[in-house]
C-alpha cells in the first residue's frame, strides 16, 4: 500500500520550504497567490492527504463535540437515543462530529475529556450524572452544557432543561378548565430535581386556580409498573376525577389499576401521562383502545439545542447558565370535562 506522501516531500516538489506548505494547508499566514498555486499543484500531483489529527492538535481545534452519557435503570432506552440523535444532528450542522465517551470504571470523565484534547467541548446527559465530572469540567473553563436542571454543590452549571414547571402546571391547568378540582398525582421522586419541579408546576396551578391542595391525592416514589399500580389503587380510595402521571412504566401500572377496579377512561377518571413515546401509546391504545393526552419532552430538539448551545460556548459567545425548553401538551381522548 502506497504511503501518503509527507510534507517535506510536497515542498521539494513546489520548490518551498515545508513552513509554506503548511501555511497554505492551514490556510493561515501570507503566501503569494503564485506560491500557493504551486504548492497546490505538488499536493495534487503527489495526492498528498494532511494529518487531520496533527492539524486539530496543532490549531488546538477539533471540530468534535463530545456526549457523555449517564445511563439509568427505569428510562426507557427510546428517551436517551432520541436525544442522542439530536445531538448528532445539531453538531453535524454546525459542521462538529460527534464522540461518545465509553464508560470506564477506572478512569473519570472528566479526565478523559479535559486531558485527551480529542473534543472541543462536551454534551452530559442523563439523571444522575457524577457531579465530581461536571464539577472538574466547570473549574476548568471547558467548554459544556448539561442536558437538565442540575443542582451541583459548588457551581452553577450550565445547562439545557425541559420547562418541567411549566409542563406540569399546563395539564393541570386544562384538567381543572374541564371542571376536575380532585386530581391526582402520581410522581417519582423529590430526590430528582425533574420530578420535584413537575410536583411544584402541579401544586403551582391549583394553588392559581383557588383548588385547595390535597395530599392524600399525592403519591411519590413510583418509579415502575408495580409503583404504578400500587399508586393508584390507593388513589382511587380517595375518589379523584383525575390524574397527573410521571412518567411511561408509572402510566403503564396506572391504567392497569383503573381497569382492574372497573373503572373507565376517560369517563370515571381523566388520564394524563408523561414523555408520550409510540410504545406507551400503542400499550394505551390496544388496552383502553384510547390516545393518551400526554405531556411530551421534544427530545430531538432538546438534543439538537443542547448541541449548539455547546458550540455557542466553544466559540466564545454569551450563553446564559440557565436555558429551558417548553413541553408539548398532546391534547388526546384520555381527558374528559366534568358535566
Amino acid at each position: 500500500m502506497k504511503k501518503n506522501p509527507k510534507l517535506d516531500e510536497v515542498a521539494s516538489l513546489a520548490g518551498v520550504s515545508t513552513m509554506t506548505v503548511s501555511r497554505v494547508v492551514n490556510n493561515s499566514g501570507t503566501v503569494s497567490e503564485k506560491t500557493k498555486q504551486k504548492v497546490l499543484s505538488a499536493i495534487k500531483e503527489l495526492n498528498y492527504q494532511p494529518n487531520v489529527i496533527a492539524r486539530s492538535l496543532a490549531k488546538r481545534k477539533t471540530n468534535i463535540l463530545g456526549l457523555v452519557v449517564y445511563k439509568e435503570k427505569g428510562v426507557h432506552p427510546e428517551f436517551h437515543n432520541e436525544i442522542i440523535n439530536g445531538v448528532q444532528a445539531g453538531a453535524s450542522e454546525l459542521g462538529y462530529d460527534l464522540l461518545v465517551f465509553a464508560h470506564n470504571e477506572e478512569e473519570s470523565y472528566s479526565s478523559r475529556i479535559i486531558q485527551s484534547s480529542l473534543v472541543d467541548g462536551v454534551v452530559f446527559m442523563g439523571i444522575s450524572p457524577n457531579n465530581a465530572d461536571l464539577l472538574a469540567v466547570h473549574n476548568s473553563q471547558f467548554p459544556y452544557i448539561y442536558i437538565g436542571k442540575r443542582e451541583v454543590e459548588g457551581v452553577e452549571p450550565f445547562f439545557l432543561s425541559p420547562d418541567y414547571i411549566a409542563g406540569t402546571e399546563k395539564a393541570t391547568d386544562y384538567l381543572i378548565s374541564q371542571g376536575h378540582t380532585r386530581i391526582g398525582f402520581i410522581g417519582q421522586s423529590r430526590k430528582i430535581e425533574p420530578d420535584r419541579d413537575k410536583l411544584h408546576g402541579y401544586q403551582k396551578a391549583l394553588f392559581k386556580h383557588h383548588v385547595v391542595y390535597n395530599p392524600n391525592l399525592v403519591f411519590e416514589e413510583s418509579q415502575s409498573q408495580l409503583d404504578g399500580y400500587k399508586a393508584m389503587m390507593e388513589l382511587l380510595q380517595h375518589k379523584p376525577s383525575a390524574v397527573v402521571m410521571n412518567n411511561t412504566y408509572t402510566t403503564l401500572g396506572a391504567i392497569t389499576a383503573i381497569k382492574e377496579a372497573g373503572l373507565k377512561i376517560p369517563e370515571d377518571i381523566s388520564v394524563i401521562g408523561f414523555d408520550d413515546n409510540q410504545e406507551l401509546n400503542q400499550q394505551f391504545n390496544d388496552f383502553i383502545g384510547l390516545e393518551l393526552t400526554a405531556l411530551q419532552i421534544p427530545k430531538l430538539e432538546l438534543g439538537k439545542q443542547a448541541a449548539k448551545l455547546a458550540v455557542s460556548i466553544i466559540t466564545g459567545e454569551e450563553v446564559p447558565k440557565e436555558n429551558y425548553m417548553d413541553l408539548v401538551f398532546l391534547q388526546k381522548n384520555s381527558c374528559l370535562g366534568l358535566k
